[in-house]
């Protein structure tokens, strides 16, 4: 009965995953752009509308992990209203690249004052306005809250200095980044959140961020962007880089057991975790084999470092690495049977 019931959580993990992004392939074919609603006059290029669809393909991934956990579909208007808000994370990370050539602004500036500042477009400012015009009245407080917070992170420019800051600070900066984005998105759904939830989305999205991070190590190089993953791949501390992931894996673990959801939900919503984990580990992989192959990490040589998925010896891995190290996800399930 275990073993059926671990099946049952999988295969609804996967068909959850390939909805979602069913549904996005066709939307973003037929009515995304429209319902932006551009001002008059406003036209996004063919790079920048390549780059928002990578960031709503992303976001279908967190709309599928909060389908499963909740147990149902999204409605058109929380489809648009996710497009949207990945529209508005795109050019939002677009506009705080710019933040060191903004003299005068600080942290403690709003995000409509930042957005009348340095986007003469004025479409950040109008995308966030679509996002907000579509919350009932309720929700808005803890969207605005989130918003902040992300806003402070990115602005503060504490990644992007001469001096890159302390582990334990990247670690801080990672959770909350990735913690804060991820419940953003979450207060776009009905029902409010709970504090269990917010604790499992928190710790989540921190996984989720430190993830990012590590595929992202050497374009983040590149850019000048401080991460856990550049600071000790340039450190050659690729074993710690390592330790951080699994535990960070174990803390959404033990977050996602206690969040209020029926065994079910919560033990599919472990299996599409563990899809990304199990991406994550293949990325990894690759760079431990580099560095043992080279002696050290090329960081520079982007062809060794980008880890393309599209590549059947990764997607092999990926696929070895699902049904490798998932003993979480069957713990998800016997909790519940002793509950």
């Amino acid at each position: 009965m275990r073993r059926l019931q671990q099946f049952r959580a999988f295969f609804r993990a996967v068909a959850g995953l390939l909805l979602a992004f069913g549904r996005t392939a066709g939307y973003l074919r037929t009515k995304a752009l429209a319902d932006l609603a551009l001002p008059a006059g406003s036209r996004l290029s063919p790079a920048e509308q390549r780059r928002w669809q990578h960031y709503a393909w992303g976001t279908t991934y967190l709309a599928a992990v909060f389908g499963l956990l909740l147990g149902r579909r999204w409605s058109p208007s929380e489809s648009a209203s996710f497009a949207q808000l990945a529209a508005l994370a795109c050019f939002f990370d677009d506009l705080t690249d710019r933040f060191p050539a903004q003299p005068g602004t600080t942290a403690a500036d709003s995000p409509e004052q930042y957005g009348r500042r340095v986007d003469p477009r004025g479409l950040a400012l109008h995308l966030l306005q679509r996002v907000e015009q579509g919350l009932p009245a309720e929700r808005l407080p803890l969207f605005r809250h989130f918003l902040q917070r992300v806003f402070q992170v990115e602005t503060a420019g504490r990644q992007r200095g001469a001096r890159a800051p302390e582990a334990g600070e990247l670690l801080r900066l990672t959770a909350e980044k990735g913690g804060c984005s991820v419940l953003l998105f979450r207060c776009l759904l009905a029902p409010p959140l709970s504090a269990a939830e917010q604790k499992a989305l928190f710790e989540f999205g921190g996984l989720i961020q430190l993830c990012d991070d590590i595929f992202d190590l050497w374009f983040d190089r590149q850019n000048g962007t401080a991460t856990l993953a550049t600071t000790w791949a340039a450190q050659h501390r690729l074993s710690t880089l390592v330790q951080v992931f699994e535990q960070q894996v174990a803390a959404t673990r033990q977050a996602l057991q206690t969040a209020p959801f029926s065994g079910l939900q919560r033990a599919s919503a472990a299996w599409a975790v563990h899809l990304l984990c199990a991406i994550t580990r293949v990325c990894l992989q690759h760079y431990l084999l580099l560095q043992k192959k080279h002696g050290t990490l090329p960081l520079d040589s982007r062809a060794d470092m980008v880890v393309d998925m599209g590549r059947w010896r990764h997607r092999w891995r990926a696929g070895l690495a699902i049904f490798q190290g998932h003993g979480w996800i069957s713990r998800t399930v016997q909790q519940d049977e002793r509950q």
